[in-house]
């Protein structure tokens, strides 16, 4: 067995989730404790927390493809595993991974191709985003997981990180 399938990354992301999760709890709070702090405020500061949480999913996932292949130069390969693979979708990393690009450069305007390519394959809105109910942030979150668990979502990530060390057993054992 390899060692580097033990995920000695899952404990770091553990952590980073706890306190984003308790970071959004406090602000939720907010909402029946503060008079002027409403659902749009608490949107507004919540979207780049959750945004965090896409980008310490996508660490996450190029951490265990370079765990895997010791490389990352066909990372857009493994993005693309899934246990019910269908040739003609994307997979819910690919949109963890579109997610995590969006949030990191919405501020330059238009996404990269390929994370523009992500968030149209999904229908999320993008361009000129007036009301942050229409962001891609939160729609991509309740495509993953409707009440924005972020455990959830580590769920999807953790599981994908072993199938691909159970695809490579797989793919050796039929080899033999």
């Amino acid at each position: 067995m390899n060692i580097l399938r033990a995920d000695h990354r899952v404990v770091s992301l553990d952590m980073i989730l706890k306190g984003l999760t308790e970071t959004i709890d406090i602000l939720k709070y907010q909402i029946d404790e503060i008079d002027w702090y409403d659902a749009d405020w608490f949107m507004e500061e919540c979207e780049p927390i959750y945004g965090l949480a896409f980008i310490a999913f996508q660490n996450y996932i190029n951490g265990s493809i370079k765990d895997f292949t010791d490389s990352l130069e066909e990372k857009k390969k493994y993005y693309k595993f899934e246990h019910n693979p269908n040739a003609n979708s994307r997979t819910k990393i690919e949109l963890i991974i579109g997610l995590a690009n969006y949030i990191k450069h919405k501020e330059e305007g238009l996404p990269h191709t390929g994370t523009k390519e992500i968030l149209e394959y999904f229908n999320l809105n993008y361009d000129n985003v007036i009301h942050l109910d229409n962001s891609p942030i939160f729609q991509g979150l309740t495509i993953l997981n409707e009440e924005w668990d972020l455990f959830k979502i580590k769920e999807i990530v953790t599981e994908w990180r072993e199938f691909l060390w159970l695809h490579e057993t797989e793919s050796v054992k039929k080899n033999e």
